[in-house]
């Protein structure tokens, strides 16, 4: 076969690509992983029963702003990283912003806090299990977003995994602010960090396997 006519066959049964393909189906991931992330929310730990008075504090949506602010940056990231050759550009500056906002809030706080109560700041009462809390909470979001990310392009793969990783972590970590007690910034700062970078760096490890064209 001549190559003008391998070119022409294969170009026969070319169909138009979806508007909007990439944004799509990661949104429709990022819904999945909600699901996923709010139904093992509630098997493990269930709902919390001052829930309707904590939703009235400025404090709950102060500490909620951080994980949504984190999912719509990594939204973005994700679908740069999605299409094949894309460079991230500002994506990456943008995912970063909010990690970085809530490092320097937290330290700028402990260096006001008097030393004999920094600590307690930092590991509030479950300090032990919140990072692994979030991280488990986030495995749905994950798995949805690999599976997306994998019917798409991406051709630099351990970025596309932390990408993938870093939105998967916030939506967890947006789903365990609906039970977590803790309202100290330093906590946040530490702890909801280390567990969206973790999870990041989980998607980073595994993405060369699972989304290897």
């Amino acid at each position: 076969m001549k190559t003008r006519d391998l070119v022409a066959w294969l170009a026969s049964d070319v169909s138009p690509v979806e508007r909007n393909a990439v944004p799509k189906r990661l949104g429709r991931a990022l819904m999945l992983g909600l699901i996923g992330d709010t139904a093992l929310l509630i098997a493990l730990y269930g709902v919390r029963s001052d829930m309707p008075e904590l939703i009235l504090t400025m404090m709950f949506w102060v500490r909620l702003a951080f994980p949504l602010a984190t999912v719509a940056a990594a939204m973005k990231l994700a679908e740069r990283l999605g299409r094949p050759g894309a460079s991230p550009g500002f994506a990456w500056f943008a995912a970063a912003l909010p990690v970085v906002t809530m490092l320097l809030v937290t330290g700028s706080i402990l260096l006001a806090t008097p030393p004999g109560y920094r600590l307690q700041l930092i590991l509030g009462t479950t300090w032990r299990t919140t990072t692994a809390s979030v991280i488990l909470l986030s495995l749905p979001s994950l798995a949805a977003m690999m599976h997306a990310m994998k019917t798409l392009a991406p051709t630099r793969l351990p970025l596309a995994g932390a990408g993938a990783g870093l939105l998967a972590g916030a939506q967890g970590l947006v789903v365990y602010s609906l039970y977590c007690s803790e309202m100290a910034v330093p906590f946040w700062g530490i702890w909801y960090v280390l567990a969206t970078i973790t999870t990041a760096v989980i998607g980073a490890a595994i993405a060369p396997r699972y989304l290897r064209w």
